[in-house]
């Protein structure tokens, strides 16, 4: 398991066939295509991040 701020670090995590949490440093750019094969997006960035969210 990976947590990954951006994009290509969440594409390189597919590609290497681990799973991610996807946290976006940059909350906009949650849409991008790179962080939609994230098994975990948290799409409001940082500010929706906890421990408990990522054990989930």
């Amino acid at each position: 398991m990976v947590v990954e701020d951006a994009a290509p670090g969440a594409a390189a995590a597919r590609a290497a066939g681990m799973r991610c949490i996807a946290v976006p440093y940059v909350p906009a750019q949650a849409c991008r295509p790179e962080f939609a094969t994230a098994p975990l997006l948290l799409r409001g960035g940082q500010g929706e991040f906890t421990a408990q969210t990522a054990y989930a």
